[in-house]
C-alpha cells in the first residue's frame, strides 16, 4: 500500500448540492476513489465549530486526510501593526483546522517588502516558532507548513 494520498483543493466540481460544502466534498472525494482534501480557507476562516466537527466525522468515516490552506493574507514579515492580524489568521486556521481533523496547515509566509532574505528570515522564524509553541502548549498537533505557489 502506498503512503501517498491524492485529492483536491476544495470540493470537487461534481459535489452534489446536498450535502454540499466540505462535508459533501469529502463524500464525493471518497466516491471518486481519492483520499485527501485540502480545505481552501484562502480568503478567511469562516467556519463554525459544529461544521468542523461534521467535517472531522465525515473525513474519519471515509478515511480522507484533511489539510487546510490558510488565508493568503498572512505575512511573517508584517510590520508591528499588521503582524497581530496576520498571526490571528494563521492561528484561526490552525485552531479550526484541528477541530476539522486537519493535520497540516499550508500558508504563504509573506513578502520580503524589498528587504534581503537574510534580514527577514530571523524575524519570520521567531514569529513562526512563537505560533508553533502556542499551538503545542494548547495541545494542537497540526503542522504549520509555509510554502509558495510560485
Amino acid at each position: 500500500m502506498s503512503n501517498f494520498r491524492f485529492g483536491t483543493v476544495g470540493s470537487p466540481n461534481s459535489t452534489p448540492k446536498k450535502p454540499g460544502g466540505s462535508v459533501g466534498g469529502l463524500l464525493r472525494i471518497s466516491e471518486l476513489g481519492l483520499d485527501a482534501l485540502e480545505l481552501g480557507w484562502v480568503q478567511s476562516v469562516r467556519v463554525t465549530e459544529q461544521t468542523c466537527l461534521d467535517i472531522r466525522l465525515a473525513a474519519q468515516e471515509k478515511d480522507v486526510l484533511v489539510s487546510v490552506h490558510a488565508p493568503y493574507f498572512i505575512n511573517l514579515n508584517a510590520d508591528e501593526e499588521e503582524w497581530p492580524k496576520s498571526r490571528k489568521r494563521l492561528m484561526d486556521a490552525a485552531h479550526y483546522g484541528n477541530l476539522a481533523g486537519a493535520t497540516d496547515i499550508i500558508f504563504h509566509p509573506g513578502s520580503y517588502f524589498g528587504k534581503p532574505p537574510k534580514e527577514v528570515l530571523p524575524l519570520a522564524i521567531e514569529r513562526l516558532q512563537g505560533c508553533v509553541d502556542e499551538l503545542h502548549a494548547a495541545g494542537n498537533p497540526v503542522i504549520l507548513r509555509p510554502g509558495d505557489d510560485g
